[in-house]
């Protein structure tokens, strides 16, 4: 098949061509038309996070992919849907968020739900999961910062109890005092000696050495009070720094938690209805070029089947296991000329050909007759349409009427033989 063939056939049924991906596409378009209404409800919201500690492409970046698995989470879409009595499954298909550029704080939150008893619900229901979706992502940090402060209380608690326990033992309400008094009787003690060694006052310097003896072993013991109750205290130092940072960690989550649920918080707009000109146009293209593509592809293969057809016919050969050229049939008391009987079988295949092409070779020859009486020229075709070429279908190329008649070479010797 040639291309030309092709566009024969396509404009043959070029109606057929046009119409089937015509009425595909206005089916699909009016199925497209008569699904429910889409409306949508939106929300507006300024990272927190991204407010209170500047501006940081990467730390929005992070905020807004967590908002968005945290805003379809199962317990916000719960609780939404029990507030609202929206289906959880409507809710997670409507629900996405969004934002202007990549490093944006600022996220665009959307519902999206088909034609229900809940569309008047919509900007509530936009507005609820927003805000908890915000108090969620709020939430671990309430709950840690609810953890340090409870570990830095109980450090502190615990350093209170060691210094008390501390002052219970030593009886000294303030060791560094203690230290520094002795430690400045030690040094005058010393210089009275050094003084009365001068003068060589024996005596003076007697009593003088006596208090640098009692002094040097109240420092050294004011010393390892001090140096246990610098730990003491030091630690806590850091049990009070612990605790007032958690401190302001929860106040500051708090507050968060506070300013989520503040009308001005997240902005909202009216329910609009979505236009379904765009996808009635898409898919309705989709049906009208499937529809084109199906009916180009049945033309072709129909033609291909057609060609092939076409092709086994002309080229096939003469049918039948049993089908062979024929001979012409011997004739008595015909004497052939030389042009007759060199074209006498050439006639006569082409006749055997031309049957076996246009008959069924097991089926009896419309042409077949009995063979010519001896002596009368057969003007019939040789053989009784059994197929073997013979005339009385004993299938052995001889005649069973009494006699056989045989032709010489040369027709003037012809003799019967009994």
């Amino acid at each position: 098949m040639e291309i030309r063939d092709y566009l024969r056939a396509i404009r043959r049924v070029l109606w057929l061509v046009i119409a089937v991906p015509i009425v595909a596409g206005l089916l699909t378009g009016g199925f497209m038309e008569l699904q429910p209404s889409v409306y949508e409800a939106d929300a507006t919201v300024v990272v927190p996070a991204i407010s209170a500690n500047g501006s940081s492409s990467s730390a929005a970046t992070q905020y807004v992919a967590g908002f968005k698995d945290v805003l379809v989470s199962q317990p916000v879409l719960t609780e939404v849907s029990q507030k609202y009595r929206i289906p959880v499954s409507d809710l997670a298909a409507g629900l996405s968020a969004s934002t202007t550029t990549a490093s944006s704080n600022i996220i665009h939150v959307a519902l999206q739900l088909k034609r229900t008893s809940t569309t008047e619900n919509l900007v509530g229901a936009v507005r609820e999961a927003t805000v908890d979706a915000l108090n969620a992502i709020a939430q671990p940090s309430l709950v840690e910062a609810q953890s340090a402060q409870a570990s830095g209380q109980a450090l502190l608690t615990l350093a209170d109890t060691n210094i008390a326990k501390f002052d219970a033992t030593y009886g000294t309400v303030s060791p560094l005092n203690a230290y520094n008094n002795a430690q400045s009787q030690l040094n005058i003690q010393v210089a009275n000696l050094a003084r009365a060694n001068a003068n060589h006052d024996a005596k003076s310097a007697l009593g003088a050495q006596a208090l640098i003896t009692l002094y040097t072993k109240q420092v050294a013991s004011l010393g390892a009070e001090l140096e246990q109750y610098q730990a003491l205290s030091n630690a806590r130092a850091a049990a009070i720094s612990a605790y007032d940072h958690a401190t302001q960690r929860l106040v500051d989550a708090q507050a968060l938690i506070a300013a989520d649920a503040n009308p001005a918080a997240v902005t909202t707009s009216a329910v609009v209805r979505l236009s379904k000109l765009s996808n009635t146009i898409k898919f309705a293209g989709i049906a009208f070029a499937l529809g084109l593509l199906m009916m180009l592809g049945l033309i072709l293969v129909l033609e291909l089947m057609r060609s092939g057809k076409g092709s086994a016919v002309k080229a096939q050969p003469a049918q039948g296991a049993f089908a062979w050229d024929r001979e012409p049939a011997p004739q008595i008391g015909v004497v052939s000329t030389p042009a007759t009987a060199a074209s006498a079988p050439a006639l006569a295949d082409a006749s055997a050909r031309a049957e076996s092409a246009s008959r069924d070779p097991w089926r009896a020859s419309s042409t077949a007759t009995a063979p010519a009486a001896v002596g009368v020229p057969s003007t019939t075709p040789y053989g009784n349409g059994n197929g073997n070429g013979h005339t009385n279908g004993n299938g052995n190329g001889h005649a069973d009427v009494g006699s056989v008649v045989e032709q010489d070479p040369d027709p003037r010797q012809a003799v019967r033989r009994r």
